[in-house]
């Protein structure tokens, strides 16, 4: 039923796809390569090849020669040259979410290549302590580390090791993967400042299996606004779709299932007529906020459902 009810959600997706096959934030034109892979994903859940190879061919085709890609492109041309340490890694889930759906090795042979020479510039972002730096420009490596990024990093290695084992690659990343000691340093303060106000600095730890009961329920109980799903910020009256289905996925990881299905349920109700997702609500204004539907929300709700209910009838790729 939720399989069917999500598919004008994917179908966005689609619609916003370039015919280079990069996949825009909407009809604006922003490509974002995290995004974009997010949206592979939810791609791959639904078994959509055709729209995800052309995904997988532009990603690939827009590496640079160190493995890196650029962090923005606005109607095909690179809008921010600088890149991100999150950002390149993370098309290893798309692929593993195919090879999980559908076990085609020949598909991940054929792009062996790139995998490592990601893999080899992910690594480079580290600095001597196994900490991520953010981002890289001509000048060289960001001084930030973000705990976010970090995340996604450590969640694009862990499925890079899938895929090693699969085509025989070596693995030396150890010093970069995360846990609860190096979660707690203060190196991710921005710029000195604290990012705990923000729900996604809170819940990527349990993405990647980081945490106990007493750390989730704090976070619920400091972002949960019930009967609407995750604020995206500690004190604005906002929800955000994309950060409520991260949150459930994060709850389905750290089995909390019960917890994850009814905010899931919960933020099922925001479908607009066509069936389509919005990027955030603002409750106390009565608005949706940003005025936008942003593709990679509705990819992210895809792929929480997955998690769910699972509608692949495979594993998905934040579960394996």
């Amino acid at each position: 039923m939720i399989k069917h009810q999500l598919v004008p959600a994917k179908d966005w997706i689609i619609e916003n796809q370039n015919k280079s096959g990069s996949i825009y934030w909407d009809h604006r034109g922003k490509c974002d390569p995290w995004d974009h892979c997010e949206c592979l994903i939810a791609l791959a859940i639904y078994e959509e090849w055709d729209a995800f190879n052309k995904g997988i061919e532009w990603f690939f085709n827009n590496l640079n020669a160190e493995g890196e890609i650029a962090s923005e492109f606005i109607n095909e041309k690179v809008s921010k040259g600088y890149t991100e340490s999150h950002h390149a890694p993370y098309v290893f889930l798309p692929l593993y979410q195919k090879f999980l759906i559908d076990n085609d090795i020949d598909y991940l042979v054929k792009y062996k290549k790139e995998i490592q020479s990601i893999y080899n510039s992910t690594l480079a972002f580290a600095d001597s302590e196994g900490f991520l730096f953010w981002a890289k420009d001509e000048d060289g490596y960001s001084d930030n580390s973000l705990i976010t990024a970090s995340c996604s990093v450590h969640i694009s290695l862990k499925t890079y090791e899938k895929i090693a084992v699969t085509l025989g690659l070596d693995c030396n990343h150890e010093k970069i993967l995360l846990n609860q000691e190096k979660i707690n340093s203060k190196k991710f303060d921005r710029d000195g400042v604290s990012r705990k106000r923000f729900s996604m600095d809170n819940y990527y730890p349990f993405l990647c299996g980081i945490g106990d009961d007493e750390l989730i329920s704090k976070t619920l109980s400091n972002f949960y606004h019930e009967g609407l799903g995750i604020k995206c910020v500690i004190e604005e009256p906002w929800v955000t779709f994309a950060e409520s289905s991260e949150f459930i996925i994060s709850l389905v990881k750290m089995n909390r299932k019960e917890d994850a299905k009814k905010i899931l349920e919960e933020i099922m109700r925001f479908q607009d007529n066509r069936g389509i997702f919005p990027t955030g609500y603002q409750y106390k204004l009565d608005i949706l906020w940003p005025d936008e539907f942003s593709t990679w929300t509705n990819a992210a709700v895809i792929i929480a459902a997955d998690c769910v209910f699972g509608i692949s009838q495979k594993r998905n790729v934040f579960l394996a």
